[in-house]
């Protein structure tokens, strides 16, 4: 990978890696929006923001069925299971992100991915829910996909195992196996490029076991033991942006920069939580509107002309987005 130090150099990415490009942005919008419209009755309607919708089409790589059936199964996960997706308000969960259990490094690796630390030995499974150490962790995925950047190169998840015990196996049950796979794999717009494990217990294979059934064998291939080899991770995430804990060139682990950003982001949270759908969905027939469609004049799009899409920014130059 080149290290990415410009917005050139990312546009470069997100058309190599995603087929992006500023017309297929427009028109993938476009059509996306038609699905929304159409099939309101799935989807909360009001969610029509670009930033927003963009990171499901990032996620899929602009294949718009594909993008909207993850939009399906994320607003469906939010309302199953609140107890584990419900992000609002941060400050419930301050305690938790206290702990310095979790960071998102504030440096990229050199493929242009962020890397979030989870350290099992700052998570007291006497002190700590599993529900709310799953919503900490799913609020640290909403944080990071606001970051365009994060959309285009995605994210790499390093989970340090020291300190394991048998009380935290109520963290391991198979339901909160399924949890944890779904958002991996179908239901959080965010590329998961890679799950290093450090200090893994003998008994891991048991714990990947469980998990297993439920795992693609994409995701399979992208799960890198290391033990306590050190040298064997920097192969994939280099010293220069690691805390010294891991024999990194950066200050010890500190999350509290991190942790405040969050918890200064109430009132984008709380609109993350402003959507209700009904308890029993049916997906409507996807009709993705022809390109022939819109030329013809037979699409009709509900929006004005000078509506806020006619005049949005699709890419990295959007001021309303965390960079």
């Amino acid at each position: 990978c080149n290290d990415l130090s410009t917005d050139v150099e990312w546009r470069e990415k997100a058309e190599k890696e995603l087929g992006e490009s500023s017309e297929i942005s427009r028109t993938a919008l476009k059509q996306f929006r038609h699905l929304l419209r159409i099939n309101r009755e799935n989807v909360p309607f009001g969610w029509r923001d670009d930033a927003f919708l963009l990171r499901f089409l990032r996620a899929k790589k602009f294949d718009v069925d594909k993008a909207y059936r993850m939009t399906l199964k994320y607003f469906r996960m939010k309302q199953q299971s609140p107890e584990l997706f419900r992000v609002s308000p941060p400050s419930e969960v301050r305690h938790i992100l206290e702990m310095q259990m979790q960071y998102m490094i504030p440096l990229r690796d050199p493929c242009g991915r962020q890397v979030f630390i989870f350290r099992v030995e700052k998570c007291d499974p006497y002190r700590c829910s599993v529900e709310n150490v799953f919503r900490t962790n799913v609020l640290s995925l909403e944080s990071v996909v606001r970051n365009p950047e994060t959309q285009i190169a995605g994210l790499v998840v390093l989970l340090d195992m020291t300190g394991v015990s048998l009380g935290h196996s109520r963290f391991l049950s198979p339901q909160l196996a399924r949890n944890t796979v779904e958002v991996v794999q179908d239901a959080f717009p965010l590329r998961f490029k890679a799950f290093h494990i450090l200090h893994e217990p003998f008994y891991f294979d048991a714990i990947l076991a469980v998990l297993k059934p439920f795992l693609r064998e994409k995701i399979r291939k992208r799960i890198f033991l290391h033990g306590s080899d050190l040298a064997s991770l920097y192969r994939f995430i280099p010293q220069e942006i690691l805390p010294a804990e891991y024999g990194g060139l950066q200050p010890s682990f500190d999350n509290s920069i991190w942790r405040q950003n969050i918890l200064d982001s109430e009132e984008y949270f709380a609109n993350l939580e402003n959507y209700q759908i009904p308890e029993e969905n049916s997906i409507t027939k996807i009709e993705v509107c022809s390109q022939e469609d819109q030329e013809s004049g037979e699409y009709v799009d509900d929006e004005t002309e000078d509506s806020e899409f006619e005049d949005a920014t699709y890419f990295l130059d959007d001021p309303a987005i965390e960079k």
